[in-house]
């Protein structure tokens, strides 16, 4: 009894740490920095937005550049989740962020020197299998490292991380390749990469572990993700996950040409994309409603509220300001569905926790990648929103059918 009470003591948000040399350290400033290196990594996979008719004009065609950007860093990224999960749990989630973060730096800085489209492509791939090592060790990293009573919160901190680099990364690099040009992105983003990594490892405490899960084989942990995919309460919110990141990228793929037409220019289009960020504010209580009202009813109500926003942009798509006010409520309603999917598939995976949001992660990021190649089709912006909204309350469909 008394060592249970130690640990929780530990691990409690407001709990000190005993690092290297005898030093004390909060566990608040460890948890910022995952946060902070949430919102960096994942701004590499919505860099690809902004940039893609950027490379297209320089080093070849728009849709290929959009594949080199997008699409191979998506696929990758999701299959990084797979990958690095198992391996976390079995060598420990420190000893996966460190080192994948520090071969992030040097993926990424190799990008600002890329010389041809074929390289931009291998390497953003690279990119994206190492990147995946810190979003798929995080999630579990910090469900291990909180007490069940704050965990929700810290899920939401770093989801909340995670949408709003959807809009930050697209500003981010619109406003660096106007200036400077498209190299300085990825450069600049490399150096910041450096510094994450050396954070990682001064400041991030290795959570306790159960020393018979950490003899398991990888090919074991490996032969779980089969056990998963046959379960009907995991496989309906993974197939709903489809859907949620592919409708946010290809609607924001979609919203620059679209906003074209109205005469606005580059920095017009940058505010209307920053006009997004109010709706994220809701991520980081999604946990807690989820923990109150349970996952299901939040994942559910996300997913709705989303296509709801969906529609009614469809509806207002020839007014910009009523647009910018439906994209917040569409914004909101992905920020809400994206931790509660995240806390459903956790506590349904049990032991296999890291395992199961390494295949919602997987799932989740391949959406993401098809984004740009839906909002391509040849339809217009109102049309696209509409099948995406029909996709979304499929989406929520499944989420409630999946209840065990």
């Amino acid at each position: 009894m008394t060592q249970l009470m130690q640990r929780r003591a530990r691990f409690s948000p407001t709990a000190r740490h005993p690092e290297a040399g005898g030093e004390q350290a909060p566990l608040a400033a460890p948890l910022a920095v995952v946060v902070t290196a949430a919102l960096l990594v994942l701004m590499q996979l919505y860099v690809a937005i902004p940039l893609a008719p950027i490379l297209g004009e320089q080093l070849g065609s728009g849709s290929a550049a959009a594949v080199a950007l997008n699409t191979a860093y998506g696929l990758a990224y999701g299959a990084g989740f797979v990958i690095w999960g198992p391996v976390s749990d079995r060598f420990g989630r420190k000893a996966v962020l460190v080192p994948g973060m520090t071969a992030l730096a040097v993926a990424t800085a190799g990008m600002a020197a890329a010389p041809s489209l074929g390289i931009v492509g291998v390497l953003r791939a690279a990119q994206g299998l190492v990147a995946a090592s810190f979003a798929a060790v995080a999630l579990a990293y910090i469900g291990e490292a909180l007490p069940p009573r704050a965990r929700s919160v810290g899920i939401g901190a770093v989801s909340t991380a995670f949408l709003a680099a959807g809009i930050v990364g697209q500003v981010y690099a619109q406003g660096v390749a106007q200036t400077w040009g498209w190299r300085p992105v990825f450069a600049l983003a490399a150096l910041a990469f450096v510094f994450v990594a050396i954070a990682l490892a001064a400041m991030l405490p290795e959570p306790p572990r159960n020393v018979e899960q950490t003899l398991v084989p990888l090919g074991r942990r490996y032969a779980q993700l089969t056990g998963l995919l046959t379960r009907r309460d995991l496989v309906m919110p993974y197939a709903a996950a489809l859907t949620v990141l592919l409708s946010f990228v290809a609607m924001y793929a979609g919203l620059g040409p679209h906003l074209a037409g109205f005469g606005l220019d580059q920095t017009d289009v940058l505010w209307v994309r920053l006009a997004g960020l109010p709706g994220m504010l809701l991520a980081p209580f999604a946990g807690a409603l989820a923990g109150r009202f349970g996952s299901v009813r939040v994942a559910v109500g996300g997913l709705l509220c989303a296509a709801t926003g969906l529609i009614a942009q469809a509806g207002v798509a020839g007014t910009v300001g009523a647009l910018v006010v439906a994209s917040v409520v569409f914004v909101a309603g992905i920020a809400t569905t994206v931790p509660a999917l995240i806390t459903m598939v956790g506590d349904r995976a049990g032991q296999a926790r890291a395992a199961g949001i390494g295949l919602y992660g997987l799932v989740l990021f391949a959406g993401a990648s098809l984004g740009p190649q839906v909002a391509a089709l040849p339809v217009e912006f109102a049309a696209l929103l509409t099948v995406l909204a029909a996709l979304l309350v499929l989406a929520a469909g499944l989420v409630m059918l999946s209840r065990r």
